[in-house]
């Protein structure tokens, strides 16, 4: 299933150190300019998904929506983690082509 290869990958994310995980953690590395990609959970709160897509909009940076805070917490080794910021341009790159190729082929997001 290409959810599961997406969650993979951002494991495999984690693993090379190039992420920041959390809430103020993420919203401090966009005011660095550090972040290239924020991955938000789909049942994290309709104010913190505003909030990063007006962010990111305004910063040019990709934002997206997908899986569950458990879902993405347990890629991570972590209980749940609802917002993700990637700070490798190939891997938020990968990451975008993965999650295109789940909604272009009907996949579950």
């Amino acid at each position: 299933m290409q959810k599961n290869k997406l969650l993979n990958f951002i494991g495999i994310c984690k693993k090379s150190g190039r992420i920041v995980m959390g809430d103020h953690m993420v919203e401090k590395d966009l005011n660095r300019g550090s972040i290239r990609l924020v991955l938000v959970a789909e049942d994290t709160s309709e104010r913190i998904w505003n909030k990063y897509e007006r962010f990111c909009n305004e910063l040019g940076i990709p934002v997206l929506k997908f899986s569950t805070k458990e879902d993405l917490g347990k890629a991570l080794g972590k209980k749940q983690a609802a917002v993700i910021g990637f700070t490798d341009e190939n891997q938020s790159r990968n990451i975008m082509d993965i999650y295109e190729n789940i909604k272009e082929t009907g996949g579950v997001i």
